[in-house]
């Protein structure tokens, strides 16, 4: 019995369309665009954990890492992804500002699983 759940190109997608999600957070972060962010970083947790797992059983290999998943980029990995000085405070901004608003640390509300969704509603 046993075998792989996905293939290994599969995988690999999966960890190419994680990093992409990821950067895209950190833009939005970048720019000040905060709302939202907290729900979208509670998903791609996720998404990180079961990329974790499927490596760590399924026999995979990354041929591409994963970033590392933490709201809390070190400044040289955001240098090396190309944010200015301005835009990672920013980023780093990002966790006052959810304390604030929410009263409990990103990673403390992350870890509860206890996420409320967040939609946003144009209206014309």
């Amino acid at each position: 019995m046993g075998g792989t759940i996905i293939t290994q190109d599969q995988f690999d997608r999966f960890v190419d369309d994680y990093n992409e999600d990821y950067l895209l957070l950190l833009k939005r972060a970048s720019g000040r665009h905060y709302e939202c962010l907290v729900t979208s970083f509670s998903i791609l947790k996720d998404f990180y954990d079961l990329l974790c797992t499927l490596y760590d059983n399924g026999g995979l290999v990354y041929h591409r890492m994963p970033y590392p998943f933490t709201a809390r980029a070190d400044e040289q990995l955001l240098s090396h992804l190309g944010f200015t000085e301005e835009e990672i405070s920013n980023i780093y901004n990002f966790l006052p500002y959810v304390k604030a608003t929410m009263g409990i640390e990103l990673q403390e509300y992350i870890n509860s699983g206890n996420w409320e969704l967040c939609f946003r509603a144009d209206v014309p």
